[in-house]
């Protein structure tokens, strides 16, 4: 065993040797140049929930559902990105990222919460859930490119499921319902433009950032939505290097569909650890 131990080492640090002497092929960050860029990471998120079914026009009937049905307010979520460019000078990309996140709260309610044409008395206990999937595909093109700076602008999908649910008992006069569950979705893919700058003020250094968004009216959808990263890149090795960024996410409207009519105010921000790749 100890034998295999030294000849993992030693096969390492000759890997690590290899990827030092080819960085220095490069004279700025190499994620500039390259065709391909996989980022791999761990998002810690500050959420904030809100929504209601059976809205009508009042914006101010969404129900916290941290506040008031004690969701977790913070969670831990696999957030990953993946970007390929290609065409001349590779001024052209396609970019894909997927992150998704379940939450869940158990409370005694303090206050009556109405929910689906349904009323959940105060002093009932509720497990209440959100959980919202994304996943983004967008094509750009560069405008400004150079060794050391990325411009580019583009358009892009973004394909939207999210599931809600309160579950407890439904108090009528003296009666009760049992524990039921309601819930309510919806899933949409919703178009948008975006712009991102990549600036690398030397070879093991890039400063990055991008920004999506629409508001408009799309099939079950009414509202706006913000997709957003800036951060850092430390590039540790020719092909591998580890990333420190900050992911915002937002998403306002109104609900529109068969198994849902209300309304939904969803914020994702928080900090992402990230290995990244590049080659």
């Amino acid at each position: 065993m100890k034998r295999q131990i030294q000849i993992a080492m030693y096969t390492l640090s000759l890997l690590l040797a290899s990827s030092s002497l080819a960085a220095q092929d490069y004279a700025y960050h190499p994620e500039l140049s390259d065709s391909f860029t996989v980022n791999l990471g761990w998002m810690r998120s500050k959420n904030s929930f809100r929504a209601e079914a059976d809205l009508g026009d009042d914006l101010d009937d969404l129900i916290d559902f941290g506040d008031v049905l004690g969701v977790d307010g913070h969670s831990t979520f696999f957030n990953g990105q993946l970007k390929w460019k290609f065409g001349t000078e590779r001024k052209w990309s396609l970019a894909g990222q997927y992150f998704s996140n379940s939450a869940t709260g158990r409370v005694e309610l303090d206050r009556d919460v109405e929910w689906d044409g349904n009323t959940f008395r105060k002093g009932t206990f509720v497990e209440s859930g959100v959980k919202i999937r994304v996943a983004r595909l967008f094509l750009g093109r560069s405008f400004f490119k150079n060794d050391r700076n990325d411009f580019g602008l583009g358009v892009g999908l973004h394909d939207l499921k999210l599931d809600l649910y309160i579950e407890g008992e439904i108090k009528l006069n003296d009666d009760t319902t049992g524990v039921r569950r309601y819930p309510v979705g919806a899933s949409q893919v919703l178009p948008n433009i975006g712009a991102w700058y990549n600036f690398s003020p030397a070879k093991k250094w890039l400063i990055h950032g991008r920004v999506d968004w629409i508001s408009a009216s799309i099939g079950d959808y009414n509202g706006h939505m913000w997709n957003a990263n800036a951060g850092i890149n430390y590039q540790a090795f020719r092909h591998v290097g580890f990333d420190l960024s900050w992911q915002y996410f937002n998403l306002n409207a109104n609900v529109d569909s068969d198994d849902w009519n209300g309304g939904v105010d969803l914020q994702y921000s928080g900090p992402v650890i990230a290995i990244t790749g590049n080659w």
